[in-house]
C-alpha cells in the first residue's frame, strides 16, 4: 500500500523533561463534532490500479490513498503520488458507494492531483471548501480524515506543530534538500508545510487536513512512521489554487529559467536570496546568471531570504511569471551590481510515462533536453531504455540492449515516441524477421539486431524422452540405516505410491522395502539421493517386465509389472503468460493431480502466478490456484480458457465473469470484474 512517505528521522536529545500536554482542548469538542460531519462525509477513500516496471515488464500492483470531493460536479483533491502510475481508480464514498473515476489532472512538483468520480447519471455533490487564507498558529486544533491502512472513514486529532515547515534540521546542509527536491522529492520546492501532530499512516496520502470551521486547511501528504506523531500537509490555499488550474487545463504551466535558490543563512549576509545552483545550457546560464550571485530585487522589487522557509514563496513567484514576460533581476557579484534580463519559457511538457514494449522485452521513456544533458548525450530525442526483460528480445538482440540506453531508429525509421514505436514494431512484420535497431550508448552509437516477439507467450516445451517408469517415490536405506532402523536388508523404502502405476497395480505399498529389480539387488549410494533406484528403472525399456524384489514385515515378496512410461514433468508442460489477466498458467499435469488427489479425468488449467493489481489478482486468484471452468464453460488447457475469457467478454452479459476453481481441498467461486478487464492495460 503506497501512501506517506516516511520522512527521514530527527533525533535530538531533550535539556529536561516536560510534561505531557493534551493535544486537543475538550473545549473543542463541540466544534470537532461540526467539522467532522461537515468533511468527512465527502472523503473518499481512492483505489489505484498502479503499473510499475521491473527489468522491462510490467507489474501491476494496488495501492489506495485518500481524497476530499471539492466541487458539485465531483472532482477529488489528493496528491499526486496516490495516482502516480494508475492505470484506473476507483473512489469508494463515505456510505460504502462505490465510482469508477478519471484522472484529470496531475502536478508532480505539488504532489497533487485531481481525479473526477464518473456515476452513471449526472448527479450534484456534496463537497468540502478549501480555506482561502491560511491563519494557523501553533497549538490551533486541526483534524486529519482519510483512510489510514485502507480504513476508511477514520479521523484523527491533533495541533499544528508549525505553520511554515521545510524539513531542514539545524544538521542539515540546505543545497543537499535542493538536491533531494530536484531527483525525487519534488514537494515542497513552492511552498512550506504544515507540521502537526495528528495521527496520520500511509494511506492517509491526500485527505484533508480540517480546522475546527470545517475548512480544509491542508492536504496531508508525508508523516514520520518513526519517532513520533509528526505530519506534514501541503497549505489549503496553495492547494486550492493548484486543484482549480487542474480542474480547469489538466495541468499546471510554469516558467523555467534553470536556477534553484537558497536563503542567506550562515553567510552574513542580511539582504537578498543566493543563487544556489544554475543548469547547463538553461536560460539563465545563456543570460550569464551564475551560481554564488546574490538576488536584491526581483521585477525592481527588493527580495530577502533570511531562512530556508522564506525560498519556497520566491521561487513560487519566478515560476509563475507568464510565459514570454521578462525575467528582471538586480544582482550583486563580488561586490558589482548589474541587472540580468531572463525571457521565461514555458515548463517543459511532461515527457511522458515509462511503458513497457512487449514486442522488445523493455520498458521506454521518451527523452527530455534535461534527460539528455543529465546523460551528455548528442540530442534529446529518442526512448530511454529504463528495463530490460531477461531473455527476452532486447537482452538477447546482437548485441543486447542494456538499461540507460537511447534508442534513435528501429526499422530504419527514427522512433522519438513510443507511438512511432508501435507503428514501426507494434505489429508482426510480413517476413517475422529481424528488425535493426539504432541506439547510443554514453557516446557511441551502435546497431542491433533484434527479433520481436508479438501476442501472449504461450512456451511449448521441447518434447521429453520418455523412459520407463515404475510409479513410486523412494527414500534410501543405506547399511547404517538400515541397522539403525533394525531392518535385515538394504535398498530402497517406498514412501509414495502413485495410484495406478505399475507397482500399485502389483499390490506395492508405503513402506515395502525395495532390494532388487530382476534378482539385481539394488543399493543405495547414500542417505539422500534416490537417483540410483529411479537410474536402474529408466535403463529398463518402455513397457518390458520386470520383477521387483522387496521385503514387508520382515518377509520377502515379489511385485511382477509392466514398465509404464514416465508423466510428464511440471517443466515439460505448456505455459501461457495470459495478458489479459496479468497471470502465468500452465497446464494441469500428473504430479499435478497427484498432490490434490485428483482424478486422471479432472482437467483445468493452474495458475502459476499472478499480478496483484491484474484482472486476475482484483478476483483474488491466487498461485496453486486450478481453474476448472470460466463463464460455465470447462476449461481444458491455458488456450482453451484464453478462449473462452474471449468469448466471455464478447457477449457482454453482465458485470462479472464467475471462475470456479480448485483451492486446497475446496471447489470456490471467484468474479472476474469486466470492469478490470476492459480498464486496466
Amino acid at each position: 500500500m503506497t501512501g506517506l512517505a516516511v520522512a527521514w528521522l530527527l533525533v535530538s536529545t531533550p535539556v529536561a523533561a516536560q510534561e505531557a500536554m493534551p493535544r486537543v482542548r475538550a473545549s473543542d469538542a463541540d466544534r470537532i463534532g461540526a467539522a467532522r460531519d461537515r468533511v468527512l462525509p465527502v472523503v473518499v477513500s481512492i483505489l489505484t490500479v498502479r503499473e510499475d516496471h521491473q527489468q522491462g515488464e510490467p507489474v501491476l500492483s494496488v495501492s489506495s490513498g485518500s481524497g476530499t470531493v471539492v466541487t458539485p460536479q465531483g472532482h477529488i483533491a489528493t496528491n499526486a503520488h496516490v495516482t502516480q502510475n494508475g492505470k484506473s481508480f476507483r473512489v469508494v464514498f463515505a456510505d460504502g458507494r462505490e465510482l469508477p473515476a478519471r484522472l484529470v489532472g496531475t502536478d508532480t512538483l505539488s504532489d497533487l492531483a485531481v481525479l473526477q468520480a464518473l456515476p452513471p447519471k449526472p448527479e450534484t455533490f456534496a463537497h468540502a471548501q478549501f480555506a482561502d487564507v491560511l491563519d494557523l498558529q501553533p497549538g490551533d486544533t486541526v483534524l486529519a480524515m482519510g483512510a489510514p491502512w485502507g480504513l476508511s472513514n477514520s479521523m484523527s486529532a491533533g495541533v499544528v506543530n508549525n505553520p511554515r515547515r521545510l524539513l531542514v534540521s539545524l544538521f542539515d546542509d540546505e543545497a543537499d534538500y535542493e538536491d533531494r527536491l530536484g531527483v525525487d522529492e519534488p514537494t515542497g520546492r513552492y511552498y512550506a508545510w504544515i507540521q502537526h501532530d495528528a495521527a496520520i499512516a500511509p494511506g492517509n496520502s491526500g485527505g484533508p487536513l480540517v480546522d475546527l470551521s470545517g475548512r480544509i486547511v491542508g492536504v496531508n501528504t508525508r508523516g514520520m512512521i518513526f519517532g513520533g506523531d509528526l505530519a506534514f500537509a501541503i497549505p489549503g490555499p496553495d492547494a486550492r489554487d493548484v486543484v482549480r488550474a487542474l480542474v480547469a487545463d489538466g495541468r499546471i504551466r510554469r516558467a523555467q529559467f534553470g536556477f534553484r535558490l537558497r536563503s542567506l543563512k550562515g553567510t552574513g549576509l542580511d539582504r537578498g536570496v543566493l543563487v544556489n545552483a544554475v543548469e547547463r545550457g538553461s536560460v539563465a546560464e545563456k543570460a550569464g546568471l551564475r551560481a554564488g550571485d546574490r538576488i536584491l530585487t526581483l521585477q525592481g522589487g527588493e527580495v530577502d531570504a533570511r531562512q530556508p522557509v522564506d525560498v519556497p514563496a520566491l521561487q513560487r513567484r519566478i515560476a509563475e511569471l507568464p510565459a514570454g514576460e521578462a525575467l528582471r533581476l538586480g544582482i550583486d557579484r563580488d561586490g558589482r551590481r548589474s541587472e540580468l534580463r531572463l525571457l521565461a519559457d514555458a515548463q517543459a511538457e511532461d515527457p511522458g510515462e515509462e511503458r513497457a514494449f512487449a514486442p522488445f522485452g523493455v520498458s521506454l521513456k521518451p527523452l527530455t533536453p534535461a534527460m539528455g544533458r543529465r546523460r551528455n548525450l548528442d540530442g534529446a530525442e529518442g526512448l530511454l531504455v529504463t528495463g530490460v526483460r531477461p531473455g527476452g528480445p532486447a537482452a538477447i538482440a546482437r548485441p543486447g540492449l542494456a538499461p540507460g540506453d537511447v534508442i534513435r531508429r528501429a526499422g530504419g525509421q527514427p522512433v522519438r515516441t513510443l507511438a512511432e514505436l508501435e507503428a514501426v514494431a507494434g505489429a508482426p512484420s510480413p517476413s517475422g524477421g529481424p528488425l535493426v535497431v539504432e541506439f547510443q550508448r554514453e557516446a557511441e552509437q551502435r546497431l542491433a539486431v533484434l527479433v520481436p516477439i508479438h501476442g501472449d507467450r504461450l512456451r511449448t516445451p521441447l518434447p521429453e524422452l520418455a523412459k520407463a517408469w515404475s510409479g513410486v517415490e523412494v527414500q534410501p536405506v543405506t547399511a547404517s540405516l538400515a541397522r539403525d532402523l533394525g531392518l535385515q536388508a538394504t535398498g530402497y523404502r517406498i514412501i509414495r505410491v502413485y495410484p495406478g502405476s505399475p507397482l500399485a497395480a502389483a499390490g506395492a505399498r508405503v513402506g515395502d522395502l525395495l532390494t532388487g529389480i530382476n534378482d539385481t539387488p539394488l543399493r543405495a549410494a547414500n542417505e539422500t539421493a534416490a537417483d540410483g533406484y529411479h537410474q536402474r528403472v529408466r535403463d529398463l525399456p518402455i513397457g518390458s517386465e520386470a520383477v521387483f524384489q522387496a521385503v514387508r514385515d520382515g518377509k520377502p515378496r515379489t511385485f511382477e509389472v509392466t514398465l509404464g512410461e514416465s508423466p510428464v514433468n511440471t517443466s515439460g508442460l505448456r505455459t501461457l503468460a495470459l495478458a489479459k489477466l496479468r497471470a502465468q498458467l500452465r497446464e494441469l499435469g500428473f504430479y499435478d493431480r497427484a498432490a490434490r488427489r485428483l482424478p486422471a479425468s479432472r482437467q483445468g488449467v493452474v495458475v502459476d502466478g499472478v499480478e496483484p493489481g491484474g484482472p486476475a489478482g482484483l478476483a483474488h486468484l491466487q498461485g496453486g490456484d486450478i481453474i476448472i471452468s470460466l463463464a460455465g464453460e470447462d476449461v481444458r488447457d491455458p488456450p482453451g480458457l484464453a478462449a473462452a475469457l474471449d468469448a466471455a467478454l464478447a457477449k457482454g452479459n453482465g458485470s462479472v465473469i464467475p471462475l470456479q476453481v480448485i483451492r486446497g481441498g475446496e471447489t470456490r467461486i471467484l468474479y472476474l470484474e469486466r470492469y478490470w478487464l476492459t480498464e486496466t492495460p
